[in-house]
């Protein structure tokens, strides 16, 4: 932030208060979230041109150092000479010249360019000068630091030096300290032009935005100055939503349809489920309008809904079911209480089976009685079965009014159409079609078919990683940190945001900070096989296994996608042990899991191939842990004829899949079978993987409570069972 008067014109009184009010605000963690680029100098007052370019030089080398976005400010006089633009300190003797002002625009062109992991730059500039209209401002500006093919941002107000009072600084920072209750969930340099028009008349507010090719009138969305904080945007069910940047960009100058007021009209008449269907994303913008009613106050009452979802390719039921349960417990009086009485009263063997919905959504609903009105968007990016499961289950919902937003039309009390009908009924639980298109994204019609290629593959060398465009096919819908593509790419962020910026097929989230996600609006997973190896080596860099609990963007993406880019790499030795690994606490969701991918992997790998017989035993033992004991054992007992044929004898997943059986016989009250069962295991396995191998100890363990059950301990079956829990054991 740098102020300087110019001893040879007239005193700007509002120096340098108001700057220091600029800086405050942005360095203001709850409002800008920004840091002092300079340490300890939040604020340059009245400096020489040689100390101001020494700052502002250091400023860009700490940022780039850093691979963060750099603010310059400046607020104080400006000169235009013969095209250039000066800003003028203390000491500058008229006219200027770039020994006695800072010549600005070539300047920041050069340090641009000297510096290239900068993550994108934003100049504000507070300037009274004359010499040039506004209008030509931004032709110069974009012709000059253009040079440097850097991602930048220029906001700037303008008066004649008779007239300048600050204003701009000063109706900035209310602005951003306040908020505005017309804009979203991030106040950026093109929503305040229009605003500091309207707040200084007598100023010309002008935005340039540049992506590093061409002027983009949207900017960037990565490049925003503040968090609204306006209590319009705050009390809305978008303000804490994971989509919130999402529903912000949905409902920029918003004109409410019809359909909405139809829709509002069946929920204020008590309709159960409403389906809103088309292609397009008006059904998606119907949606986030529900969840932020102050941009059609006249259709939309306060607080109608009580829960709005936006569903992506990321997300699981489980953690679509987790998200709904969120929003419930914020929103409605009584729900978490519902939530925690319903799990302490509901039979640990029918809980044990109830899948996360039921848990955490329906189970409450249903038995508390509680009245709750609900939307989700996005069931289409999920593969088909997950997205009929989640369909049925929001269909059936009880003491629940529910809008479904969906591309084809499915069974439903009312519904509404936004554009004309695009296919048959689809019933609950039907076969549907595979996944869909991105909801919330322009979805194309026949005819645009030619107008959207595919993006090109680069050819690359083999020792050098994917292109971004490879990664980001291989990504498909799914939204994947930015951190990923960097890892992936070995390119630093400014690179891949220079990369995103551009693409007018990709949506942000959490634009510009640690947390950034992007997903793609074209068809489901593409990319090369190395594409997909290079993210799941990403992955598995970014989100290792012992800091799960986290809830990073990069562990979510692992949860939900790590398995299919090891699938899609040939990884699948990898992808078996990643399913062990990062499974579900809910049992039930870990039985639709496995039996998904134990049959995908069997029709693709064939069923004696070691990934589909240890795929399919983890299905089984998925069985026993929703309460399936018998038809777990009788699926191991047709499963082992086919390892013991397929697999070497000495491959421990032959004798799990024994000790498994040992197991549920015991569990059957079968102990005399068990004993027998497990006597051999003993014989085989200490042949074959020794009598320390963990599955040798295992079945010797069971032995001896198998033993101990008939009446016949004996000393050598005492043994503690291992300490460490092997996957795919029935009995874990």
């Amino acid at each position: 932030m740098i102020a300087s008067q110019c001893e040879g014109l007239n005193l700007l009184s509002f120096l340098p208060d108001a700057a220091r009010e600029v800086s405050e605000t942005l360095l203001d963690p709850s409002i800008g979230g920004c840091v002092p680029a300079l340490p300890d100098t939040p604020l340059l007052v009245d400096p020489t041109v040689a100390e101001l370019d020494s700052a502002v030089t250091e400023a860009f080398e700490r940022a780039s150092e850093d691979e963060a976005t750099l603010f310059i400010a400046l607020v104080g006089h400006g000169e235009y000479t013969y095209d250039d633009f000066y800003f003028l300190v203390r000491d500058t003797t008229l006219p200027p010249n770039s020994r006695t002002a800072f010549l600005l625009a070539q300047r920041i062109r050069e340090l641009l360019a000297q510096h290239s992991l900068l993550d994108g730059l934003v100049l504000l500039l507070d300037t009274c000068h004359a010499g040039i209209a506004a209008q030509q401002v931004g032709s110069r500006w974009i012709q000059i630091v253009g040079q440097a093919g850097r991602r930048f941002e220029v906001l700037t107000a303008s008066d004649e030096r008779t007239a300048a009072n600050g204003c701009f600084s000063r109706q900035l920072v209310n602005v951003l300290r306040s908020g505005h209750p017309d804009l979203g969930s991030r106040l950026r340099c093109p929503d305040m032009k229009a605003v500091l028009s309207g707040l200084c008349p007598a100023q010309t507010a002008v935005h340039l935005a540049f992506d590093g090719r061409r002027e983009i009138a949207a900017g960037d969305e990565g490049l925003w100055l503040a968090k609204n904080t306006s209590e319009a945007w705050r009390s809305s069910l978008a303000a804490d939503n994971p989509a919130a940047d999402l529903i912000d960009s949905l409902t920029r100058d918003y004109v409410a349809p019809e359909e909405l007021r139809t829709v509002v009209g069946h929920l204020m008449m008590g309709t159960v489920t409403v389906a809103v269907v088309g292609p397009g994303l008006d059904k998606s913008r119907l949606v986030a309008a529900l969840a932020r009613p102050s941009v059609a106050p006249d259709v939309i009452p306060p607080r109608l809904m009580d829960a709005v979802v936006f569903v992506s390719a990321t997300d699981t039921a489980e953690r679509t079911a987790a998200e709904l349960a969120r929003q419930l417990g914020k929103n409605v009086r009584g729900f978490a209480e519902a939530a925690r009485a319903f799990e302490a009263s509901t039979d640990p063997a029918v809980w044990q089976a109830a899948d996360a919905f039921e848990r955490a959504v329906a189970g409450p609903l249903r038995e508390s009685k509680l009245k709750v009105r609900i939307a989700v968007d996005g069931v289409d990016n999920l593969p088909a079965a997950t997205r009929n499961r989640l369909v049925h289950a929001l269909q059936t919902l009880q003491n629940a009014q529910t809008v479904l937003a969906v591309k084809d039309m499915i069974t439903a009390q009312a519904r509404v159409w936004l554009g004309k009908p695009t296919g048959p009924v689809i019933q609950p639980g039907g076969a549907g079609a595979p996944g869909g298109s991105k909801s919330w994204a322009g979805e194309r019609q026949p005819d645009d078919d030619l107008d959207i290629p595919p993006f090109p593959i680069r050819e690359n060398p083999a020792e050098s990683p994917p292109d971004l465009n490879d990664l980001l096919n291989a990504c498909g819908k799914a939204r994947v940190p930015t951190s990923v593509l960097v890892a992936a790419s070995e390119l630093p962020v400014s690179a891949v945001r220079d990369f995103l910026v551009r693409q007018e097929h990709v949506t942000r989230l959490e634009p510009g900070t640690s947390r950034e996600t992007v997903a793609t609006i074209d068809s489901p997973l593409r990319g090369t096989a190395r594409a997909h190896s290079a993210i799941a080596d990403a992955v598995l860099r970014l989100a290792p296994l012992e800091d799960r609990a986290s809830g990073s963007p990069e562990q979510t993406y692992a949860d939900a996608m790590l398995a299919e880019h090891l699938w899609q790499a040939g990884r699948d030795t990898e992808l078996v042990e990643c399913l062990d690994q990062r499974g579900s606490s809910v049992p039930a969701e870990n039985h639709t899991t496995w039996e998904q991918w134990s049959n995908r992997i069997g029709n693709a790998k064939g069923s004696h191939a070691r990934p589909a017989i240890v795929a399919r035993a983890r299905y089984f033992t998925s069985m026993v842990k929703i309460g399936d004991i018998t038809g777990a054992l009788r699926s191991f007992q047709e499963l082992l004829p086919v390892a013991e044929h397929s697999l070497p004898a000495d491959d421990p997943e032959i004798y799990i899949i024994r000790n498994n059986i040992g197991y549920l016989l015991l569990e059957l009250g079968r102990a005399d079978e068990s004993q027998r069962q497990l006597q051999s295991v003993i014989a085989d396995a200490t042949r074959h993987i020794g009598q320390e191998h963990e599955e040798t100890l295992r079945a010797r363990h069971l032995l001896a409570v198998a033993t101990g059950q008939i009446n016949q301990p004996f000393d050598v079956f005492r043994e503690q069972p291992p300490h460490r829990r092997t996957h795919g054991r029935a009995e874990g």
